[in-house]
């Protein structure tokens, strides 16, 4: 029989069993679907193949907007399928792939699914989440384009929000090249920064690959539309990274491929709900960070989503549902991110909701937190 235990991606059933079923819903990380007008008209019913016009249209417009050859972009279904390929394609029995603490579950679990070997770099909390690159690149000795390493990581992190800037990242490629191995930098939350400041890894070294899509500033996970933007020394590898998508899935929706290219031609008004958000939510999540007793974190840099220690619980599963069954709030245990003791709060909700949610949230913690002290 099947255990959440035995599987590898258990934070995915929690999500689709446990998440989203209270009123105050602080579990999620990205924007909630934007109104459909926002894209545009809708276009017509097109069940032509993909490969015909909408697939090429979505890469071009892709090419057009980081500005780069269009044989360096590869569209995929949603970032976790750009993931789960480059997983294939280099986390190979005998390589190295060093990733971050706390982190989304598929950091850990595709490597050690393929057969690669698993070093961990933990973002101390007391350290405001910040990466050790020393440590990282520490993680990386012995590792030689004979044994290559690889460096895996989310830029800004998920669940912190925290961001590495243009300079760590350089120093992350250069340690990865040592290695003989690839800096992979999951950017799907640089979507939330303004467009000066995002950093890509692509831009800054033939070695990497940077992962994006459009579910989590613009709230359209429903369309499952990811991309691959490759760094010049990994342009060789575009034919073989497309051939495992066609083993995976063969072709993308093409009438999800003809909105999200309608999307790439909105942007702009697509984030504006993003910035209203971040207006009215960001001030509630900085004070009640600073003034809830037991509770310690920063503000995300980027995003919707904090991630703070709680004070005397070890155990943030029996606290996440405890606040989803009497207090009628979700957040995401820290344990999803493999690190207990946290719990991942998003704001990217309406603000009445968000004011009375951190309230139910700070009750919920404290009578968990009593509870636990008289029964010890």
């Amino acid at each position: 029989m099947t255990t959440t235990e035995s599987l590898r991606f258990p934070y995915m059933v929690w999500a689709h069993t446990e998440s989203f079923l209270s009123p105050y819903c602080l579990s999620q990380s990205g924007m909630p679907a934007p109104d459909p007008a926002l894209l545009g008209p809708t276009p017509p019913i097109d069940l032509s193949p993909p490969t015909a016009e909408a697939l090429p249209a979505l890469k071009a417009r892709l090419a057009e907007l980081f500005r780069v050859d269009s044989s360096r972009v590869l569209v995929t279904a949603g970032a976790s399928a750009a993931m789960f390929t480059v997983a294939q394609r280099y986390f190979q029995p005998g390589t190295r792939v060093v990733t971050e603490l706390p982190s989304y579950e598929p950091f850990r679990a595709l490597p050690e699914l393929q057969g690669a070997e698993l070093r961990l770099v933990t973002r101390e909390a007391s350290d405001n989440f910040r990466l050790d690159l020393d440590a990282v690149e520490s993680a990386l000795e012995g590792c030689s384009p004979a044994k290559p390493g690889h460096i895996f990581l989310s830029n800004p992190n998920n669940p912190t929000g925290q961001a590495l800037g243009r300079e760590q990242l350089v120093q992350l490629s250069a340690a990865a090249e040592r290695a003989g191995g690839l800096l992979i930098s999951n950017e799907i939350y640089m979507e939330f920064a303004n467009p000066g400041e995002r950093v890509h890894a692509f831009d800054l070294a033939p070695n990497t690959i940077s992962i994006g899509g459009l579910t989590k500033a613009y709230g359209l996970g429903a369309l499952r539309t990811g991309w691959m933007i490759l760094g010049e020394g990994v342009q060789p590898d575009h034919p073989s990274l497309t051939d495992l998508t066609y083993l995976n899935y063969v072709d993308l929706a093409t009438p999800a491929l003809r909105l999200a290219t309608q999307a790439l031609d909105r942007l702009e008004a697509l984030l504006q709900p993003v910035r209203q958000f971040e207006a009215h939510g960001r001030p509630h999540l900085v004070r009640w960070l600073a003034e809830t007793p037991g509770v310690s974190g920063p503000p995300p840099q980027f995003g919707l989503a904090a991630f703070p220690m709680i004070e005397g619980v070890s155990d943030t599963r029996a606290l996440a549902r405890t606040l989803a069954r009497d207090w009628s709030v979700d957040v995401v245990p820290g344990e999803s991110f493999g690190l207990p003791g946290h719990v991942r709060i998003g704001f990217g909700v309406p603000e009445e909701t968000l004011v009375e949610g951190l309230k139910r949230l700070g009750e919920g913690i404290e009578h968990f937190r009593s509870g636990s002290r008289q029964s010890s």
